[in-house]
């Protein structure tokens, strides 16, 4: 039994990683591979620490025997995440963990990390936010659009400086990718 390659998406809220997942994923199977996805949303009351979320998914999707594993989200993630929005510091030693784990089970990882500006970015906040309060006011948009610009910004931050000092792994930017983007041409450079 082969191990998989598996390639992890990156990228502040509402930036495209979703699109850009599904776009490999679709692209793997039309070109023949055996490829699943997967999508990190945070720890949860069932998890004994804060990358199990990752190992857990991982696993399951491991017993399928997949050629590629693509992933929306990972790693270093969930610690601005925890202590950006929940006020909880975790240790970066705990990404680099998981990073140990996937780089184990996996053929080889490969990270990218999806980069756009604010302005590119808003609209598609501007939208989630009156889709989930369809009331809101002015104002109450206009706080919310602040509140998720500085957490835009101090993600990027926060990443590139876990991924440029601390990741044990190499990273890609895709610096403002098309819509239609994928990765899956990384494939054949194993």
């Amino acid at each position: 039994m082969s191990k998989p390659i598996t390639i992890v998406v990156l990228g502040a809220d509402r930036v495209g990683k979703s699109t850009i997942v599904n776009n490999t994923i679709k692209k793997l199977k039309m070109d023949g591979y055996d490829a699943v996805s997967l999508h990190f949303s945070g720890p949860q009351s069932h998890h004994s620490s804060p990358i199990q979320q990752y190992i857990e998914l991982f696993d399951i999707a491991l017993d399928a025997y997949p050629q590629v594993i693509v992933c929306d989200r990972g790693f270093a993630e969930v610690a601005f995440y925890d202590e950006w929005r929940r006020r909880i510091e975790i240790s970066h030693e705990w990404a680099q963990s998981a990073e140990s784990y996937f780089l184990e089970k996996s053929l080889d990882v490969r990270v990218y990390i999806v980069k756009r500006d604010w302005e590119w970015s808003q609209p598609h906040h501007v939208t989630e936010i009156l889709e989930q309060n369809p009331d809101a006011t002015a104002w109450w948009v206009k706080n919310q659009l602040a509140m998720r610009k500085r957490e835009h910004e101090a993600y990027y931050d926060y990443m590139f400086l876990y991924l440029n000092n601390y990741s044990l792994l190499p990273h890609t930017v895709l610096e403002s990718p098309s819509e239609g983007h994928s990765i899956s041409d990384c494939i054949g450079a194993v």
